[in-house]
């Protein structure tokens, strides 16, 4: 006779599982959504102030985020 308790909790186990990995995968593409949006962004501060201060900073900005890569 089977364990209907440990055959329900497995279950629910389970789900609870699959809900968890489905919302690390979304959350990891809109982190790298946003990832994107902010390179794209200091790229183009770069571009347009290569002689200033904002433009420095940018490029500095994406030097870091480079060697984290």
């Amino acid at each position: 006779m089977p364990n209907w308790s440990y055959l329900i909790a497995r279950l629910v186990s389970a789900i609870g599982s699959w809900l968890d990995a489905s919302n690390l995968r979304n959350r990891v593409y809109r982190l790298q959504q946003e990832n994107e949006l902010l390179r794209v962004a200091l790229d183009d501060i770069r571009r347009m102030d290569p002689e200033g201060r904002l433009g420095w900073y940018a490029q500095q900005a994406l030097e870091r985020a480079d060697l984290r890569d």
